[in-house]
């Protein structure tokens, strides 16, 4: 059932102008570099972003790079740079945003550099001016799409669509159009599943293989019982937000808890809820020195599902399985 709304800020936003005002003054999130012994400089993630209507984009002056998107957007009547739906339920209206961040240039052998980026947020509104960002595009990266939001008696989902490409198929062109339908759960959005399967899951291995740029590296397991088991490597930060220390801590070493019960049920239910059985067993995102790792499921009496993922983007769910198995090193008791 719907929830009722809860009058917030957001609901006050009815133009362009407001919304970019409201959304390059978010405080969060952001991220702080240390710039000398005593001078740190704040970056907030926001301060930049450029309001965009899809068919405003033009990432590229010799032609018209975004011309399929903005067909797709015409077609499904996408036309403002915003727009509003309650889409975890809480009451409090959500903001969706679509624009420039303006965090990628690229030659476009004209003036100089141009934008390359194209953004598509979700401002999650839990009251009192807490907002939380979720990045929609982070798949495609600086790739267009068009989002359209679904409403129903059961509240809001997005369907993101991505222009039509093609592929050669035994010598003949196939058409491929995707759209994906996501849906806020588990504190992010993740693909939508109308057909929830309940796996009997066993024990849930992960391995961070890290990357050539200081990537965590460990190995995690947990099991029905809620025995976890931690083999943390290298570069697993015990203070996340270090800026302020050129030298972070680490941990290292092997460690064993029993994982809480509230975690072993969401982990465990998301992967349920993913129908994890019919994922592909391996991804890639195509980028160089990303993180790499493998999530290995063990479920009903033996059967196993092993995932490869190189750039651990293969989708918005395993995205947030991942999240949520990073967490882990932090929000448990190991000894």
């Amino acid at each position: 059932m719907k929830a009722e709304i809860i009058s917030s800020r957001i609901d006050s936003l009815n133009s362009q102008d407001e919304v970019q005002a409201f959304v390059n003054k978010l405080n969060y999130p952001f991220f702080e570099r240390k710039i000398s012994e005593d001078s740190v400089r704040i970056y907030r993630k926001f301060e930049e972003f450029e309001l965009k209507k899809i068919n405003e984009f033009n990432r590229d002056c010799r032609f018209d790079v975004d011309s399929l998107t903005k067909k797709v957007a015409d077609s499904l009547k996408i036309n403002k740079s915003f727009y509003k739906s309650d889409f975890d339920n809480n009451g409090f209206t959500d903001l969706l945003i679509i624009g420039d961040r303006h965090n990628c240039m690229a030659m476009a052998d004209c003036d100089g550099y141009i934008s390359c980026d194209f953004s598509v947020y979700s401002l999650m509104n839990y009251g009192n001016d807490s907002i939380n960002s979720i990045d929609l595009n982070f798949i495609t990266m600086s790739e267009s799409l068009v989002p359209k939001i679904l409403n129903d008696e059961n509240g809001s989902r997005i369907e993101l669509h991505r222009p039509i490409s093609y592929k050669i198929v035994h010598g003949e062109k196939v058409t491929i159009k995707k759209i994906t339908s996501v849906v806020h759960k588990f504190e992010s959005f993740i693909e939508y599943n109308d057909n929830i399967k309940s796996y009997d899951i066993e024990n849930v291995e992960f391995t961070a293989h890290g990357c050539g740029a200081g990537c965590p590296e460990f190995n995690l397991s947990i099991n029905k019982n809620r025995r976890g088991k931690l083999d943390a490597t290298n570069y697993n930060w015990i203070d996340k937000n270090y800026s302020y220390n050129l030298e972070p801590s680490d941990i290292n070493g092997k460690y064993e808890s029993i994982i809480s019960e509230k975690h072993v049920s969401e982990i465990f239910d998301i992967i349920n809820y993913l129908d994890f059985t019919k994922l592909d067993e391996e991804y890639s995102s195509g980028a160089m020195h990303s993180s790499y790792c493998t999530l290995r499921v063990t479920y009903d009496n033996g059967k196993t599902k092993i995932i490869k993922d190189d750039g651990m983007i293969g989708s918005f769910g395993l995205k947030r399985v991942y999240e949520m198995l990073y967490e882990l090193r932090f929000n448990q008791e190991w000894k």
